[in-house]
């Protein structure tokens, strides 16, 4: 790429005449915050750009001619996987915030299109608007992160739409040298079935721009989940170690028939006490901080807050019939988890938990007020709507609680998310916990952990580490070389048995587009440099250049 200044200089020139002088930042203080994520990164904003729609190729057109390297961002929101940082040095963010059309919705297919710059709230929010019959998948992460930087990372949810790469119905998609393709039918004019089946004729290219810098997606087609007859969530908590075998093996053959069609979640007690409270710094006033937090502090804050070692949470959706046919199956099926609490939440229940909490807490002895204002919005998340509260997990160890802006980046809150994949079944979850519970507690880090069932043959490990980017670690060590030493170990440790991430943060896209069969490798390359032959979109994130030589590459 180009490294001469002047070029910098002159394209920012170009670009403020293009865009604007507001659509141009060059300020430092931006730049910097851009610049920074949530663990330490190397990496630089020398601009950031926010074009509206149709400028989008002429900027990128400007970006061509003077090689200037592009990073694409929507909403910004990364957070633990690198938030805006781009993953090379002396880049210029394109963020597509501005490109928050909401257009072609269809109630009678189920079907919308969103802009890059859509965020969960806005979507949510227009469809309540539209009387409610379709329902969005949403993320725990905050509202205002995109739809489309999500999906196109393979992000997922809760609901049956939860994997959200398998519901795009088609994608539009802008290429280095300004085309703008539509994929699936979208390339037939007056297709009717454009979106709805995603394959179109031919070739399918939609995969291509998935987890890639091929294009910059400009618009995806959502398929919707039609709002159904029925909606009960279902909670359970397990008191020992060893449920997690028995809870697998009860919900995965519950997820092949059909049974569950959502995305049940299995947290361990550190990742759920992290949505309920920050670390519990007042009961060591005294005497040094313990990390990672176990023992009698541990086992206080489970029964203090009813958490068990293992916690799940799903939901059933259909007919009053099949909900009510699946609720006996879930119930039958989950027994066979020793000392577990099973729980069925229905909307109804909510609300009279929620009138009745000052009884009920005084009956049950249990903080009510508390625990709901995490199963409200966890409720409403598998119903498709979004909420911050979750992120209040990722504070777990900052002194002070968030003030409801939620912008880790700038308060300091230091998290890496690390995501390995494996066979749905009780062994290989059992494997992912052993190293989990191995590597993260060697560098002071709770081994904070949620196992998803992203489908009825594969298993999610989402990791947590989770620290304050301020405090000083002990011995006078830093939290941020310890987290970046943590999650190399945890790859290495993963790697070594046959795990590997689904996504990954921006710290390790260098190593990652080496890792694995060369040859696969030197067609990404390949296809890197027939879209994008001057390397300008993004380089080195997940496909690396077309002129490097690939060798056999996998760490152990």
């Amino acid at each position: 790429m180009n490294k001469d200044p002047q070029s910098a200089t002159l394209a920012i020139v170009k670009w403020r005449q293009l865009l604007g002088d507001e659509y141009v930042v060059t300020d430092h203080e931006p730049l910097k915050l851009a610049s920074t994520a949530t663990f330490a990164t190397s990496a630089t904003v020398i601009a950031i750009l926010k074009p509206e729609r149709d400028l989008v190729a002429a900027a990128v057109a400007v970006a061509a001619e003077f090689n200037i390297p592009l990073y694409t961002i929507s909403s910004g929101k990364n957070w633990g996987y690198g938030s805006r940082v781009p993953s090379t040095k002396d880049s210029v963010l394109l963020d597509l915030g501005r490109l928050n059309e909401i257009s072609g919705y269809d109630p009678e297919h189920h079907l919308v299109t969103v802009g890059a710059g859509v965020t969960q709230r806005q979507l949510a929010e227009f469809l309540v608007a539209q009387g409610g019959m379709d329902w969005m998948d949403c993320t725990g992460s905050h509202p205002d992160c995109s739809i489309v930087g999500n999906t196109v990372e393979r992000g997922f949810g809760h609901t049956p739409y939860g994997e959200h790469a398998n519901f795009i119905g088609a994608m539009e998609v802008l290429l280095a040298d300004g085309r703008i393709i539509k994929t699936g039918f979208g390339r037939f004019d007056g297709a009717k079935a454009s979106g709805m089946y995603k394959w179109g004729l031919g070739p399918a290219l939609d995969q291509l721009f998935l987890q890639s810098n091929l294009g910059i997606v400009l618009s995806i087609t959502l398929w919707l989940m039609p709002k159904p007859e029925q909606f009960v969530a279902f909670y359970l908590s397990a008191p020992n170690e060893s449920a997690l075998e028995q809870i697998v093996a009860a919900l995965v053959p519950l997820k092949r028939s059909g049974v569950i069609t959502s995305l049940p979640h299995i947290a361990n007690a550190y990742r759920v006490l992290g949505g309920m409270q920050q670390y519990p710094w007042p009961m060591f006033s005294n005497h040094p901080a313990q990390f990672p937090l176990q023992g009698d502090v541990l086992s206080q804050l489970k029964r203090q807050w009813q958490v068990g070692t293992w916690n799940v949470s799903g939901a059933l959706y259909g007919t009053k019939e099949q909900v009510a046919n699946a609720r006996k199956q879930v119930r039958r099926a989950l027994r066979t988890v020793k000392g577990a609490r099973l729980n069925f939440i229905s909307d109804s229940l909510l609300r009279f938990i929620e009138i009745f909490q000052k009884p009920i807490a005084f009956i049950t002895r249990m903080d009510i007020p508390g625990m709901l204002k995490v199963l409200r919005p966890v409720h409403n998340m598998m119903k498709g709507q979004p909420s911050a509260q979750f992120l209040t997990s990722s504070y777990w160890r900052m002194k002070t609680a968030p003030d409801g802006r939620f912008d880790m980046d700038k308060d300091n809150v230091g998290l890496i998310w690390s995501a390995f994949v494996a066979p749905a079944d009780a062994k290989n979850a059992r494997q992912l916990m052993d190293i989990v519970d191995t590597v993260l507690p060697q560098f002071g880090f709770e081994p904070a952990v949620t196992l998803t069932l992203l489908n009825e043959r594969c298993i999610d490990a989402v990791v947590s580490i989770s620290f304050d980017r301020t405090a000083s670690a002990p011995d006078g060590k830093s939290w941020d070389e310890l987290a970046l030493q943590c999650r190399d170990k945890l790859y290495q440790a993963m790697f070594s048995h046959g795990f590997y991430p689904y996504r990954t943060d921006v710290g390790k896209m260098a190593e990652m587009v080496h890792c694995g069969d060369p040859q696969y490798l030197q067609v990404l390359a390949d296809l890197k440099h027939a879209l994008d032959p001057q390397g300008i979109f993004a380089p080195g994130r997940y496909i690396a250049s077309a002129s490097e030589k690939f060798t056999a590459s996998v760490s152990n």
